[in-house]
């Protein structure tokens, strides 16, 4: 069964785009290490500035939700948080097939 998870923030004002890219994908070969990851891609939320959504897709729901305490403590995901404004405000949502 194949999971969403999405995932909504903000990054701090003059973060550039490619630093925000780069700790992403970063990340990325962080969490194919874990197991069940599939793909992740980056959009803009319209009309709000420095805001993001993140569209992860995983093997399992386990997975997905198991995933951010798996990778918290490393470097690559200290580097993604640094760019992010107030962390607390982050949403995560996760889909399930109907």
């Amino acid at each position: 069964m194949s999971v969403i998870e999405t995932i909504e923030f903000s990054t701090l004002p003059g973060t550039e785009i490619e630093a925000l890219q780069a700790a992403l994908t970063a990340l990325d070969a962080e969490l194919r290490g874990i197991g069940g990851f599939r793909s992740r891609d980056l959009f803009r939320v319209d009309g709000a500035e420095h805001a993001w959504l993140l569209d992860y897709r995983w093997d399992s729901l386990e997975e997905a939700q198991t995933s951010m305490a798996k990778v918290a403590g490393t470097p690559v995901f200290g580097a993604l948080m640094a760019l992010v404004d107030s962390p607390e405000t982050m949403r995560m949502v996760y889909g399930t097939p109907a």
